[in-house]
């Protein structure tokens, strides 16, 4: 990956469009776990995207005043799948576990982003830097408690989202810093729409009753929806459209492993969504976690200052 950008940076924007994203994604992430309950996965991401993709073409043309342009077709494919592949993987652990034990074990994510900037794209940590991410780590074990009896496999699906999030954001920072936001977000929407379609359509042909039973979030074929549910469906396209455009946005135009420090304010918002949605309140080991995995942002933030 190339390590030097070719834009000038703006670190204060790059900070206020990552911290009020990260806000509404954790919105975003409440309603998804809302929606668990009454519908699957594929008929969210086609009903979604569907709504989405009107939106999407309308700002890009009002914008550009012609048909979109797309610098680099194959990385905006990669980076599109890679995201793909975070939201299954985080969207499925959701009805299954709390929303902020999924927030702390998703936000290994600017941890492995850091990690990977570092061996993949030359970007500098100090020792200072790698003490904050092997605290962050612990932080994670210490909320997630392998071996106790509170934990459950599904709090590896967040870890394994967090991988594929990184990957993507380095993607975007290294390879797709030149394409329009918009354009970012059209191809996951193109994404959403291609997986819910094939997916609706084998769960449809092949889904049994046992799988449904166990996994209603994956097996689960389409069912009817009330007006409240499809205005929820509807909030949830606008605030994807808002949150994934301020997120390329962000990881284009500042470093990956600062803005990835200031992701980090996703745990307070999903405890604070969880609590208000869900009457959800994180035990002590979970604050504790958090506690140490917000410290560890600050450390790897404070050696852009050292």
């Amino acid at each position: 990956m190339k390590a030097t950008p070719e834009h000038e940076d703006n670190i204060l924007q790059g900070i206020s469009l990552i911290v009020g994203a990260v806000f509404l994604l954790a919105l975003t992430d409440a309603l998804v776990k809302y929606l668990s309950a009454s519908m699957s996965l594929w008929q969210l991401y086609v009903i979604a995207s569907t709504l989405s993709l009107p939106i999407l073409l309308g700002l890009l043309i009002g914008h550009s005043g012609a048909r979109p342009n797309v610098k680099s077709p194959r990385w905006v494919a990669i980076r599109s799948l890679l995201l793909l592949l975070m939201w299954i993987a985080y969207y499925t652990a959701l009805p299954l576990i709390p929303l902020s034990v999924a927030a702390v074990a998703i936000y290994t994510t600017p941890l492995f982003i850091a990690v990977l900037a570092a061996f993949g794209a030359g970007e500098y940590l100090s020792r200072l830097a790698w003490l904050g991410i092997f605290c962050g780590f612990l932080g994670v074990v210490v909320v997630l408690r392998p071996g106790d009896d509170t934990f459950t496999p599904a709090t590896l699906l967040p870890m394994l989202a967090a991988i594929f999030y990184a990957l993507a954001m380095l993607v975007t920072r290294h390879h797709c810093q030149t394409e329009h936001p918009f354009i970012l977000t059209l191809g996951l929407n193109l994404a959403f729409l291609t997986a819910g379609s094939v997916f609706s359509v084998l769960v449809a042909i092949n889904s049994t009753a046992s799988l449904a039973e166990r996994a209603p979030f994956l097996f689960t074929g389409w069912q009817p929806l009330d007006a409240t549910t499809l205005a929820i469906i509807g909030a949830y396209a606008l605030l994807l459209i808002t949150v994934n455009t301020g997120v390329a946005r962000a990881y284009q135009i500042a470093p990956s492993a600062l803005i990835g420090t200031f992701d980090y304010a996703y745990l307070i918002f999903a405890s604070l969504w969880g609590y208000l949605l869900f009457s959800e309140v994180p035990d002590a080991m979970t604050w504790l976690g958090m506690g140490m995995i917000l410290m560890s942002g600050l450390m790897v933030l404070r050696q852009r200052h050292t």
